[in-house]
């Protein structure tokens, strides 16, 4: 996600807009103007160097892009004193989650299939129901972004693009994703990482403009170097706190996350898992113009103490839970299939690869693409029964 810079009209009217981007689309705008300057406010302080006046616009850009990136990032830490709860209240929350996902859904990113959604709730909630707050709403929905990413936001709203469930060659793989952005919802990671952007960023912009300001009044090129320098670390202080923030956040989210995926049943092993198979995607695509890293990876980074302590966790677990999912039969699905979350089933066997080669065909550009990825997985290995069903659909 981005943002777009403030803008200052010709006329003289000041107008700051705060666009939230998602792959480069516009999702909310929030327009802040001014008419005229405020006597002894900030705009009549505004130094005629064209350093400072980049120095003050680019620190505006860094207090408005922190509090939001931080919810992207993410031992179970005590709730005791928190206040991550004075930033917003629960409806509020959850009615920015809501328009976020109208947001998404107004521009056509939401992949809306009934089926592919009965399956997706039908995962999410069984294991939001083995979390720590059982009693936390929850809302998932898919994007039809190719893309490998998920991401959970205020409300206890997780999206989960369609290129993570293509990577993924089990459900309970899929599953290792969802409790870990269960974890940061019932965490409070995007609370707490808004509240502690929004403590941390004001103090260092304040020390950033004073040292500006203290080596512009000395004049001559040195000056423009010591404020481009004091920029340059306060930028970078803000940046270092956020990620060493994001990385507790991510170890509480794997740890909290694992133990909900074993208890609903599914394999702990798979988050391992899923971490091996990012990580040869990202060795298998390296180098010229296939090289990318996928959007999951730029926010949940995978090194190998990760992959490592996942399976040392793992191994001290076990699959199965006395939760009892509910299932129900529907005549829309090929062979009246039961959408259950019981998935131990690898992908093209049961549920999981039916609703997979669905995604694939809904999420295509058009299907004709998708009949030429099914061709050409024919020429690896004959087609199981649930991808001859995707095909027949993209036709």
């Amino acid at each position: 996600m981005g943002r777009d810079a403030g803008h200052f009209h010709p006329s003289g009217d000041a107008c700051v807009q705060h666009c939230v981007r998602v792959r480069g689309l516009r999702i909310a705008r929030i327009n802040y103007r001014f008419t005229r300057p405020v006597r002894g406010s900030l705009v009549h302080a505004i130094p005629s160097h064209p350093l400072l006046r980049f120095a003050l616009a680019a620190l505006a850009t860094v207090a408005i892009a922190l509090p939001l990136n931080a919810q992207n990032r993410g031992t179970k830490l005590p709730d005791i004193g928190s206040s991550a709860g004075q930033v917003l209240n629960p409806a509020q929350q959850s009615q920015y989650g809501a328009m976020t996902l109208a947001q998404l859904r107004h521009y056509g990113y939401v992949l809306d299939d009934p089926l592919l959604e009965q399956w997706l709730q039908s995962v999410g909630h069984r294991l939001a129901a083995n979390s720590d707050k059982p009693k936390q709403a929850f809302t998932f929905f898919l994007l039809k972004d190719r893309q490998i990413n998920a991401f959970a936001t205020l409300g206890g709203y997780i999206a989960t693009n369609a290129g993570l469930v293509l990577a993924a060659t089990r459900e309970d793989q899929v599953a290792s994703v969802l409790g870990h952005e269960i974890a940061h919802v019932t965490q409070d990671h995007v609370l707490r990482g808004v509240e502690r952007a929004q403590r941390d960023s004001v103090p260092i912009l304040l020390a950033m403009l004073g040292a500006i300001m203290v080596a512009q009044s000395s004049g001559g090129n040195s000056a423009d170097d010591a404020s481009m320098a004091a920029l340059s670390a306060g930028q970078a202080l803000m940046y270092q706190r956020q990620i060493d923030y994001t990385r507790d956040n991510e170890a509480e989210a794997d740890r909290i996350g694992m133990q909900t995926l074993s208890r609903a049943g599914y394999d702990p092993k798979a988050m391992a898992e899923f971490f091996t198979t990012l990580q040869s995607w990202v060795r298998a695509n390296q180098g010229g113009e296939r090289e990318r890293t996928p959007d999951y990876l730029q926010t949940h980074p995978i090194t190998v103490t990760r992959i490592s302590e996942a399976k040392e966790r793992a191994s001290t677990m076990q699959s199965g839970s006395s939760f009892a999912a509910p299932t129900t039969s529907n005549p829309a699905l090929p062979g009246n299939l039961r959408l259950s979350t019981a998935s131990l089933a690898p992908a093209g066997t049961g549920e999981f690869g039916w609703a997979k080669e669905r995604l694939r065909v809904l999420s295509a550009d058009t299907p004709a693409q998708a009949v030429r990825e099914y061709e050409q997985m024919r020429t690896k290995a004959p087609l199981d029964d649930a991808q001859q069903y995707g095909l027949a659909l993209a036709r």
